[in-house]
């Protein structure tokens, strides 16, 4: 089978932060091999975001690289109160899990959504700041439950809280949210990341928040709930994407269980044309140290292996003392794990152009093709070719510098904007020029690549025709 050695087909998100705010190093990173740039909006001021995304626009015109911004909502965060300086938790302590706020001295500590503590079942596990403390309920009440420490630690204010078992009626998006999204649309970011999903409803409220010129905007469930595992179907095909996030996700269904719904929710994604990012604790031991551990390595080549269209880092490049050499690292196992992808196969081509996406790959394969050129509007044609995981590159073409951002996010896909395409010859030129000149891989004078798109021109959805072309 042909292989395509040496391209980085999985795609890169890195979360900025202090460690990587700066014009210097965000250039250093695009220059290694990120993406998507994830701006995190629990965080994030005002006028530092729209600084970086100046920054970023500026590195996208010197370096001729589109790059994607994404802005991830801080949505329904459960958090414990304040709490006193010095407090620990130690193995076999007995914490009270308060409805009115108060200030915690160790025995008892508040909830920002009193509401779930009566739904806080006795034997249900705890987690708080991340999994560093773990509880269990030992005592059930509607305004108090009181919970024995297994794992202790540093008890700190306003840490992450998630007891399971439970469900919250919380309305997304919230108040900081809508203001973040007026933030994110002012700074003309390219995708949403929507956390805290619990179904479909969710994503199409954060939809109808945005104005008509930002409707194009991408929105990505962020899936860290059993209610989204059990609505995935419908948050799916709602969704432009959607992030499998490992960290909540890992607290509210057993740990064991994480590996085998990534693959699940992956595998959803290709079946249905939407890319899907893998995301938490990728080369976390990159945060404080040159080189990731072996585990890590292993875990990003698994999320490549299973399909993932791309990998996602969190403190590593935000606080990390390496950000640049972890997008580096990530690169590489990303080249290395690329040529043992295997090409995936769907019942359900009887669409044109689902059928038209099937049968590309294997004209390619036949005339010993490198490259396939598809012509799309809305990106959704290159998607359904990168879906099948093809060994050869995708060049997908558009005339819309919206989609050529949002390609950004999907398997093998390198994207380039040209002038609308008026008719059959211009198509055909447009794309031997790109083949034959272009920073990715250049194809010989006379190599043939093959060519997907659709008649009549300039109409989305209408991918119908498959050419075979000579550079």
């Amino acid at each position: 089978m042909l292989q395509i050695m040496n391209v980085k087909k999985v795609k890169i998100v890195a979360t900025i932060g202090p460690a990587s705010d700066s014009l210097e190093v965000l250039t250093q990173l695009a220059e290694a091999g990120v993406n998507v740039f994830r701006i995190n909006l629990s965080h994030a001021e005002r006028e530092q975001t729209l600084s970086i995304v100046k920054s970023i626009r500026s590195i996208e015109k010197k370096l001729k690289k589109p790059l994607a911004i994404m802005g991830d909502l801080a949505g329904p965060k459960i958090r414990i109160g304040k709490v006193e300086n010095g407090v620990v938790l130690k193995n076999g302590d007995l914490l009270d899990i308060v409805s009115k706020p108060v200030v915690s001295d160790g025995s008892k500590v508040s909830v920002n959504y009193p509401t779930m503590i009566g739904q806080m079942k006795k034997g249900a596990e705890i987690f708080v700041d991340d999994g560093r403390i773990r509880l269990t309920v030992e005592k059930e009440g509607k305004e108090k439950a009181t919970a024995r420490v297994i794992v202790g630690g540093p008890l700190v204010s306003f840490k992450g809280f998630y007891a399971q078992g439970i469900t919250l009626n919380i309305k997304i998006p919230s108040k900081k949210d809508i203001d973040d999204i007026q933030l994110m649309v002012e700074a003309g970011a390219d995708a949403l990341a929507v956390s805290f999903v619990q179904s479909e409803k969710d994503i199409q409220a954060v939809r109808d928040v945005l104005p008509e010129n930002a409707k194009h905007m991408m929105l990505i469930a962020k899936i860290e709930t059993v209610k989204a595992i059990d609505n995935i179907e419908k948050i799916t095909t709602h969704s432009d994407g959607i992030m499998v996030a490992r960290g909540d996700l890992g607290l509210a269904v057993p740990m064991a269980e994480v590996p085998h719904l990534q693959k699940r929710l992956i595998n959803l994604c290709l079946s249905k044309s939407k890319p899907v990012i893998t995301a938490t604790q990728m080369l976390e031991s990159m945060t404080t140290n040159p080189l990731p551990t072996r585990a890590e390595v292993t875990d990003v080549a698994n999320a490549i292996l299973d399909g993932t269209d791309a990998v996602m880092l969190s403190g590593e490049t935000a606080m990390g003392k390496f950000p640049v050499e972890t997008v580096k690292m990530m690169a590489e196992i990303i080249r290395n794990a690329v040529p043992n992808v295997i090409r995936r196969e769907f019942d359900h081509e009887n669409a044109v152009g689902n059928a038209v996406s099937a049968s590309v790959g294997r004209v390619a394969d036949q005339v010993d093709a490198r490259v396939v050129v598809a012509f799309t509007h809305q990106g959704k044609a290159a998607h359904r070719i990168s879906r099948h995981r093809y060994p050869q590159i995708i060049y997908a073409l558009s005339p819309v510098p919206e989609t050529i951002r949002k390609l950004n996010f999907s398997f093998g896909v390198f994207p380039f904007l040209i002038t609308p395409t008026k008719d059959f010859m211009e198509m055909r030129e447009q794309a031997k020029k790109i083949v034959r000149d272009n920073p990715i891989m250049k194809l010989d004078t006379g190599e043939a690549f093959v060519i997907a798109a659709g008649m009549p021109f300039g109409q989305t959805g209408t991918s119908n025709m498959i050419l075979v072309e000579r550079a």
